[in-house]
C-alpha cells in the first residue's frame, strides 16, 4: 500500500505544477486582453481623450508599422489622434492569439477598420501583431504592426 501512496503523491504533484502554471499564463493573458480591449476603445474614442488613454497604454519607445509602410512614435500617434490626422470610426477585432513568455506577450489577429489613421483610409481588413511588455503591473504595447488583407 505504500508504493501506492508514494505513486498517488507523485502523480498528483506532477498534475499541480502544470495546472499553476496554467492559471499564472491564464492570469497575464487576461491582463494583455484588458490592455488591447483598452486600446481598441481608445481608438475608438479618438480626439484628446484617445491620446490621454493612449499614453498609459503605448510604452515610451512604441513603433508603429502602418500598412503604407511608414513608421509611426508614439508622440506621433497621440499626435494623429489630438490633431484629427487620425479617426477611427470602426474597429473590430477576430481570431485574436495570445502568447504569453514572461514578461512579454506577442497578440495577433485580423482587425476590420473604418475610418484614416495619419490622413491615410484604413478602411478594410488586416493582419496585425502587437507585443506587449509587463511593467509593473501592466502591460504596454511597445511594438504595432499591421498588414493589409488583400480583398
Amino acid at each position: 500500500m505504500k508504493p501506492r501512496f508514494v505513486i498517488a503523491t507523485f502523480v498528483i504533484l506532477a498534475l499541480a505544477v502544470p495546472a499553476s502554471m496554467l492559471a499564472q499564463g491564464s492570469k497575464a493573458e487576461q491582463g494583455v486582453q484588458a490592455s488591447l480591449a483598452q486600446l481598441q476603445q481608445a481608438n475608438l474614442k479618438g480626439g484628446d481623450e484617445a491620446a490621454s488613454m493612449l499614453d498609459k497604454l503605448l510604452a515610451d519607445e512604441y513603433v508603429r508599422i502602418h500598412p503604407n509602410g511608414a513608421i509611426y512614435t508614439k508622440a506621433q500617434i497621440l499626435d494623429g489622434f489630438r490633431t484629427g490626422k487620425t479617426k477611427i470610426e470602426k474597429l473590430d477585432l477576430s481570431v485574436v492569439k495570445v502568447y504569453i513568455y514572461g514578461h512579454t506577450a506577442v497578440v495577433t489577429g485580423v482587425a476590420s477598420y473604418g475610418g484614416k489613421a495619419m490622413n491615410t483610409d484604413l478602411t478594410g481588413q488586416s493582419r496585425w501583431t502587437r507585443i506587449f511588455v509587463k511593467r509593473g503591473s501592466n502591460w504596454q504595447c511597445v511594438l504595432y504592426q499591421t498588414t493589409r488583407i488583400a480583398s
